[in-house]
C-alpha cells in the first residue's frame, strides 16, 4: 500500500514537472531557459558568460600617491547574526571571500589589498552597484539638456507608455524605488529576479511584461525594473548606447588605467545590464569615489552638478522605518535609501553614502573622514553589515593620522 502511494506521488511529481518545462518551453525564449539552467544563481564570474560592450580608459590615467599604512594587524569589530566578534585585517579579508580592498585618505593610497587569489589586474563585477551609476548618469543627462528633469513622467520618453497607466511614474519615483510597477521575487524562473537577470532581450521585458501593481501602497521596494527603465531613458534621450554615454562622460574623464566592459543581455539586442553589468579593475572604480568626494570635480573640471550629489545621495533622516517594512537588508537598519545610493549616519555627527552590489560589491564615501573604500568580493562572508566595517576603517583611518 505505501509502495503505490509512493509510486503515485512520484508520477504526480514527474507529471507536474513535465507540464511545467512544457509550459516554460512555450512561455520563455529558449536562451532564457539555457541561461537558467545552466548558470543557476548569478555568480562574480558572471562577467564571462554575457556578451559586452567595452569602454575606453582615460588617455592620462591617475595614478595616486602613496602613503601607505599597515593594515594587516589592525582588529576590526564587526556584526554577525547580531553578536559582536572581532579579527585581525588580513585574516578578516581571507575569511569572508573579500578579492580586493583600497582605502583612500585624502586622495592618497592608504591600502591596496588583494585577497584570495585575486590581483590588480583582475575584474570585478558590480551587480547593483552599478545602479548608482546609473544615477550618476541621469544626473548628467539632465545638466547635458537630454532630460529635462527627475520630476518628468518616464512616458516623455518611451512613447509605449504614452495613454497608459505608466504615465503617473515618474524618473525619481524609479531612482528612489518607489514606484508601483509589479515586481515578484523567487518563484524560480518565472520571477522577476531571474528575468532581469538572465532575459536575452531586456528593453522588451521592461516595456512589455511589466505591469502596475494595484495593491502598491508606497514605500520603499526594490525592483530591478526600474534601471532597466532609466537604461532606455537615457538610450532615448541621449541618442547612444548607456556604455558610450558613460565612456564619453564619466569613465575616460576622472584618469583611469584600464579599459572596462559592459555586460549586455545579447549579442542579438545589444543593451546594457542596466541592474548589475559594469566589470571593472578596483583601483579604477575607486576613482568615482574620489570624483564624488570632490562635490563632483576632477582636476578643475566640473563632470556632475553638485546640486544633483546633494539632492540623489543622502536620504532624509531620521528614517521612516514604515518606509523600508518590505526590505529584509534594510529593516531597522538605519540605512537610508536615495536615487539609488545609500546612506548612514557616521560617528561625527555627519553621513556617509555608498553603493552596494551583491555578494558585498560596495564603493563607500565619508566625507568628513575624506574617506574613500573599494570593497569587492565573491561573497559577502560571515558579516550581518559590511557598511558598518567600512564606517569603522574610515574612522581609524582619519583617527589615526590625526
Amino acid at each position: 500500500m505505501v509502495k503505490k502511494v509512493f509510486q503515485r506521488a512520484l508520477i504526480c511529481l514527474l507529471s507536474l514537472v513535465i507540464v511545467l518545462l512544457i509550459y516554460s518551453l512555450i512561455k520563455f525564449p529558449i536562451q532564457y531557459l539555457y541561461r537558467i539552467f545552466r548558470y543557476g544563481e548569478s555568480d562574480v564570474g558572471d562577467y564571462k558568460i554575457f556578451p559586452e560592450r567595452i569602454i575606453s580608459a582615460s588617455d592620462a590615467p591617475h595614478y595616486y600617491e602613496i602613503r601607505e599604512k599597515n593594515l594587516d594587524n589592525h582588529f576590526l569589530e564587526y556584526q554577525y547574526k547580531g553578536d559582536v566578534k572581532s579579527a585581525v585585517f588580513s585574516d578578516f579579508m581571507d575569511e569572508t571571500g573579500t578579492t580586493a580592498l583600497i582605502v583612500l585618505h585624502k586622495e592618497q593610497l592608504i591600502h591596496e589589498g588583494y585577497y584570495n587569489g585575486h590581483t590588480r589586474e583582475s575584474t570585478n563585477t558590480s551587480f547593483s552597484s552599478v545602479k548608482s551609476i546609473v544615477s550618476l548618469l541621469i544626473g548628467i543627462a539632465i545638466e547635458d539638456g537630454y532630460i529635462t528633469s527627475e520630476k518628468d513622467s518616464i512616458a516623455q520618453y518611451i512613447q509605449e507608455f504614452k495613454k497608459t497607466d505608466f504615465e503617473a511614474v515618474t524618473i525619481e519615483d524609479l531612482l528612489l524605488m518607489r514606484s508601483p510597477i509589479r515586481y515578484r521575487e523567487g518563484l524560480l524562473w518565472f520571477g522577476d529576479d531571474a528575468k532581469t537577470y538572465y532575459m536575452p532581450d531586456l528593453r522588451s521585458l521592461a516595456l512589455q511584461q511589466t505591469r502596475i501593481d494595484d495593491r502598491y501602497d508606497s514605500g520603499f521596494l526594490y525592483n530591478n525594473y526600474h534601471p532597466l527603465l532609466l537604461g532606455i531613458i537615457l538610450e532615448r534621450s541621449t541618442g547612444q548606447s548607456v556604455s558610450s554615454y558613460f565612456e564619453e562622460r564619466i569613465w575616460t574623464q576622472i584618469g583611469t588605467e584600464f579599459d572596462v566592459s559592459w555586460s549586455l543581455d545579447s549579442e542579438t539586442s545589444g543593451f546594457e545590464k542596466m541592474e548589475s553589468g559594469l566589470n571593472f579593475k578596483s583601483i579604477d572604480f575607486i576613482k568615482i569615489g574620489t570624483l564624488l568626494i570632490n562635490q563632483g570635480r576632477w582636476n578643475g573640471r566640473q563632470i556632475i552638478n553638485p546640486a544633483w550629489l546633494e539632492k540623489s545621495i543622502y536620504a532624509s533622516f531620521p528614517l521612516d522605518p514604515d518606509d523600508y517594512k518590505r526590505s529584509d537588508w534594510l529593516s531597522d537598519a538605519d540605512i537610508g535609501y536615495q536615487y539609488m545610493w545609500y546612506s548612514l549616519e557616521n560617528e561625527k555627527g555627519g553621513y556617509d553614502f555608498f553603493a552596494a552590489g551583491k555578494y558585498g560589491q560596495y564603493l563607500y564615501i565619508s566625507p568628513e573622514n575624506e574617506v574613500v573604500i573599494v570593497r569587492n568580493g565573491f561573497q559577502e562572508g560571515r558579516v550581518d553589515y559590511w557598511p558598518l566595517v567600512l564606517r569603522e576603517i574610515a574612522n581609524t583611518i582619519d583617527n589615526e593620522v590625526h
